[in-house]
């Protein structure tokens, strides 16, 4: 975890230094490919792993239900942030 810590780090760092150069203005869309790519290999790997596919009905169950915890979660954070710090108080 530290070293993809790391990797984003140094990635934001690249960032802001080429941010001025008008050729890496553009590079979402190279982004946006590779990600899609990235994504086509995942699922590539999950539809030659026989027990990963086995399993899949399980693992939708829990991943539906963290899903929408963290949803439920990160809807209350939001609004109790807007309501402490956006909200005008009365009184």
């Amino acid at each position: 975890m530290l070293i993809v810590f790391g990797i984003m780090v140094v990635g934001v760092g690249v960032g802001i230094g080429v941010r001025s150069i008008p050729h890496f203005r553009h590079v979402g869309k190279w982004i946006s490919i590779v990600i899609y790519f990235l994504l086509f290999l995942l699922g590539r790997e999950v539809g030659t792993n026989a027990q990963l596919l086995s399993s899949l009905s399980t693992l939708g169950i829990q991943a539906l239900l963290i899903t929408t915890g963290a949803l439920i979660g990160s809807i209350f954070c939001a609004w109790a942030l807007y309501k402490f710090f956006f909200q005008k108080h009365e009184g």
